[in-house]
């Protein structure tokens, strides 16, 4: 499922809300707000983005915690940025969600609503 960044929008996570009652009724808006963080479903999560994407869910969870979300956002922000024309670039194939559009809309592959 492509995730459209919730927490910008103000809402809690729609990737983990299906799979966690906690999240899903809105009783804790982050993981690590939780007693048995990171629990089963997180650990899964963290290892397939390790794997693929290089990139933790569970570090990116901590640094929320002792930095606090403002300076994760700046930080990610400047990680994510592409070097040619600066706007972002998505974690999952790399490619500019601007200058690379075109690859991502004539590309089967990158349409997160087709499999």
């Amino acid at each position: 499922m492509y995730c459209p960044g919730c927490i910008d929008r103000g809402e809690n996570c729609l990737h983990m809300k299906s799979k966690c009652d906690l999240v899903g009724n809105g009783e804790v808006r982050f993981c690590l707000e939780c007693d048995q963080f990171p629990c089963k479903r997180l650990k899964s999560l963290d290892k397939r983005y390790r794997t693929k994407y290089q990139l933790s869910m569970i570090d990116n969870l901590k640094v929320i915690d002792e930095y606090g979300m403002e300076a994760f956002l700046e930080s990610e922000g400047l990680k994510w940025r592409c070097e040619k024309c600066g706007d972002l670039i998505c974690c999952h194939n790399g490619l500019c969600l601007n200058c690379d559009i075109n690859i991502l809309l004539n590309n089967r592959k990158y349409r997160w609503n087709e499999q």
